[in-house]
């Protein structure tokens, strides 16, 4: 019997469902690990880093670009086609994002320091 991977994100900011194309990636909040090399031997320590989504949202007829503009933090939801959702309170978008035509295309990127994952 095959198993099911993620195939499809979906995505909600500030409560709107946003359409986005395939190919979007996720990375969660928390720590990573880094090396410190010293004396001919690396050490390992932690830090913190944020998550992010970043996805290619397209701008149908009637929505406003301006709701894509950088500014307060909202939440940000995401779901995949498997089951799996994660809430992001604090999500912010990174940049001002630059909407292309043939398809209104306009590529975000959203950090976040906090997440909830429901299963």
């Amino acid at each position: 019997m095959a198993g099911s991977t993620v195939g499809i994100f979906r995505a909600w900011w500030k409560g709107q469902k946003i359409e986005i194309k395939p190919g979007a990636s996720l990375r969660l909040p928390g720590n990573q690990n880094k090396t410190e090399e010293a004396g001919g031997t690396g050490f390992r320590y932690q830090q913190y880093q944020v998550g992010q989504f970043r996805c290619t949202p397209v701008l149908p007829r009637g929505a406003s670009l301006a709701a894509f503009q950088p500014g307060d933090e909202g939440e940000l939801q995401v779901m995949a086609d498997t089951g799996q959702q994660w809430v992001f309170p604090d999500a912010y978008i990174m940049d001002a994002p630059e909407l292309a035509d043939s398809g209104g295309n306009m590529p975000l990127t959203f950090n976040m320091n906090t997440c909830k994952e429901l299963l």
